[in-house]
């Protein structure tokens, strides 16, 4: 629904507010400005805004920006608006934001003018801003990743990965030392129930670092319980859907590595060495948007690409 604007203000401010929008936006029809001079009284301002009204399209709605809520513009156009609420309406604080989106809404013409009124006030408080705020909101929101980092360290988490071989040449040989790993973590339901398995991996794990194998919800309370607290613990699971776990339950995970799963009925590949659902990789992607780093690195040396710079390419 196509609309026309009256911008009324104290000065010159409707006036020159209008000249820096069409000096952005390019001039279009049906918006003028109506100021309120230091010799007009009240009076002769409603007059000035009523002889601006007998201009316009009697047929189409009206929207005023005005400069100061509860100033004479803002009551004199108000006191008019009140008159015809069904095709005017009147917004105090205008910015040039608030402006530019209003010559946006008026020439597409889409909306409603309550809809209009809605996005012009959302827009006019979003462009108040502050360089000085901005870096703060970035160093507030760089602390709270390194908090949130930090926060992994303190359960002792070093490394996550998928990989259905556990403890294996690559693992044992590259991975463990290359982040330090004080501790491998096995984490499978099954496995903790695989007497033979068990075995193969306690003799696997290098000398000096300590194993265990634990069920998922088990490993979910010692790690939120920080029973890891000060290790360096490098967790493997064989499932991508222990990950999914780990997460929902609340762990604060801000990384894992997808190494090896082997291809099943219905998968796809996500790498030469994994393959993983539809339903999986639709939900990796997902964990990348909320800014969890998804590599793909059979070796540590190997680039840590994300997730999405990998799949699909």
């Amino acid at each position: 629904m196509s609309f026309s604007m009256i911008l009324v203000s104290h000065g010159g401010l409707a006036k020159g507010m209008l000249e820096s929008g069409e000096m952005i936006f390019g001039k279009i029809e049906g918006i003028s400005a109506v100021t309120f001079e230091e010799t007009d009284s009240p009076q002769k301002l409603t007059d000035k805004i009523q002889q601006q009204l007998s201009l316009e399209n009697k047929k189409q709605p009206i929207l005023f920006l005005a400069d100061l809520y509860g100033g004479t513009p803002f009551n004199c156009a108000n006191q008019i608006v009140e008159q015809a609420p069904e095709r005017m309406a009147i917004i105090a604080g205008m910015n040039l934001p608030m402006l530019i989106q209003a010559m946006t809404e008026q020439m597409l013409g889409e909306k409603t003018l309550d809809t209009v009124v809605q996005h012009l006030i959302s827009e006019g408080k979003t462009n108040i801003k502050s360089p000085r705020e901005i870096k703060e909101v970035e160093k507030k929101e760089a602390k709270q990743i390194i908090e949130e980092k930090s926060s992994v360290k303190t359960l002792g988490i070093s490394h996550v990965r998928l990989d259905e071989r556990l403890i294996h040449g690559q693992v044992a040989t590259l991975w463990l030392g290359s982040t330090g790993a004080s501790r491998v973590m096995i984490i499978d339901d099954e496995v903790v129930k695989d007497d033979l398995a068990k075995a193969s991996l306690k003799t696997a794990v290098p000398g000096g670092i300590k194993l265990s194998i634990l069920k998922t919800d088990t490993a979910i309370k010692r790690l939120k319980d920080k029973v890891y607290q000060g290790q360096k613990v490098f967790i493997i699971v064989k499932k991508i859907s222990t990950i999914f776990r780990l997460l929902e339950a609340g762990l604060p995970l801000t990384s894992f590595n997808l190494g090896n799963s082997s291809q099943q009925a219905g998968e796809l590949p996500v790498t030469k060495s994994v393959f993983l659902s539809k339903e999986e990789i639709t939900h990796l992607g997902e964990l990348e948007k909320q800014g969890i780093l998804i590599t793909a690195q059979m070796v540590p040396m190997e680039e840590a690409k994300p997730f999405s710079s990998f799949y699909g390419k």
